[in-house]
């Protein structure tokens, strides 16, 4: 039997790009929407990087502790395009930040989560990742202090 090798190309083509779309997962799978809540903290961290970027930010909680979060956003092209380049996080880096976020669901770590919208020291409120809670808007934010 003789193969050809535009079948051989195609059929490797193929498999190259459904693995991809296998290892992506849907929000709810690994963040839980019914648990979205305010995160204020310092923004200390940024990874941009595909296929999401993620913030990562110091949070002192009720008792008092430093607790490091790390929340994951869309893509950093989207963010580009959104109006939020990595120079904007950059600028505020040190600086207090507040989110509306999403706690990752119980075994996919701890303080981990996924944001919404976020509002960085320079006072902007941006979108920076899925809006899944349908009923909140940017005005509906406690961000408006």
């Amino acid at each position: 039997m003789r193969v050809k090798l535009p079948g051989v190309l195609m059929a490797v083509f193929v498999l190259g790009a459904a693995v991809p779309a296998f290892a992506h997962h849907a929000f709810s799978v690994e963040f839980d929407a019914a648990k979205c809540r305010d995160l204020r903290g310092t923004l200390v961290g940024l990874l941009w990087e595909n296929p999401h970027a993620y913030l990562q930010l110091d949070v002192t909680d009720a008792s008092g502790q430093v607790v490091p979060w790390r929340l994951e956003m869309i893509t950093p092209n989207a963010l580009k395009r959104n109006g939020s380049p990595s120079q904007d996080f950059a600028a505020n880096m040190g600086k207090p930040i507040q989110t509306r976020s999403c706690p990752a669901r119980e075994g996919a770590g701890e303080n981990r989560g996924a944001a919404e919208f976020i509002k960085m020291a320079d006072g902007l409120i941006r979108i920076v990742g899925q809006v899944v809670e349908r009923d909140i808007a940017p005005q509906d934010l406690s961000f408006w202090d």
